[in-house]
């Protein structure tokens, strides 16, 4: 068993390195996806460096890792976090910025996946979610391209962006060393014909794609 009331002081603590303010390496012209495929307790995780704006794929990384920790809600961090991790320090090519499939400031401790990565790694990161953790907003945005602000206890921890039109929004929030605005307007400038930003939808692909090629891993890990 996991002392989740630990976890939580480790997150409180370490939420307070999180650097909510541009901090990244300007003009950004290298920016990277992560996202993670499951095949029991495999973790696959895939990792893709595009230009910005995402019109040319420069890598393409996957890692398998077992996972030690289970899933647990507000947690992800614990279970996620070291194999994105790990992908981010064994590239060779310098990233700009992180997309994260996690989310980071849109936390109940303001400390999600992507803002621990950042931390824990020194590298600028924004999270990328599917689905709402524990914020509340006003209304759904009805045009793709609009965004209404996220709030957590009055205070504004991300958006929720309509990206693709037929789609369900995503929510968007700043993981380290990154602002609130700033991490829409880059979200906004990698979408392309995805409901997920371009980066995050190569890794999320090429993820999916390594678990469909090798049905037993287990060796390999």
């Amino acid at each position: 068993m996991y002392d989740l009331d630990k976890l939580r002081t480790i997150q409180r603590t370490l939420s307070r390195k999180v650097i909510i303010r541009n901090a990244f390496r300007k003009p950004i012209t290298r920016i990277a996806g992560i996202d993670i495929a499951f095949a029991s307790e495999l973790a696959i995780t895939a990792c893709v460096i595009t230009s910005l704006p995402p019109t040319k794929t420069l890598v393409q990384k996957t890692l398998l890792r077992k996972l030690d920790f289970p899933y647990v809600t507000t947690f992800l961090s614990f279970r996620e976090g070291p194999p994105i991790i790990d992908i981010i320090n064994i590239l060779k090519t310098k990233v700009d910025l992180f997309l994260i499939n996690a989310h980071g400031l849109a936390h109940p401790r303001y400390y999600g996946c992507a803002s621990h990565v950042g931390v824990l790694t020194g590298v600028a990161t924004i999270g990328v979610a599917t689905r709402n953790l524990c914020g509340v907003y006003d209304c759904m945005p009805q045009n793709v391209g609009k965004a209404v602000a996220i709030y957590c206890s009055d205070r504004q921890v991300g958006w929720i962006l309509l990206s693709k039109e037929g789609c369900r929004p995503i929510f968007v929030s700043p993981g380290h060393k990154i602002g609130l605005d700033s991490s829409l307007k880059i979200v906004k400038a990698c979408l392309i014909d995805h409901k997920l930003p371009e980066p995050l939808w190569l890794a999320h692909r090429l993820a999916n794609d390594e678990k469909r090629q090798e049905p037993s891993m287990d060796s390999r890990t």
